[in-house]
């Protein structure tokens, strides 16, 4: 896969995690454990919790996600 879709697929599963409404704790162990972001440990050993609360409570805020029906 080339890195560039690589990147794409962390981050848009970074950001189903983030909306996902699981506590921030979930949310880091599965950052840390699940094989889809093995390329990215070195990255996310340095996410703070906090860091990751306040990411969750923005995107309930101002994320909208598109209905596929919207499309």
């Amino acid at each position: 896969m080339p890195e560039e879709e690589t990147l794409l697929d962390f981050q848009d599963a970074l950001l189903e995690l983030l909306s996902s409404g699981q506590p921030e704790l979930a949310i880091l162990e599965t950052l840390r454990t699940d094989v889809r972001f093995d390329k990215y440990k070195d990255y996310i050993k340095d996410f703070d919790p906090d860091m990751v609360a306040v990411a969750c409570e923005l995107m309930g805020k101002w994320a909208k996600f598109k209905d596929e029906n919207d499309e």
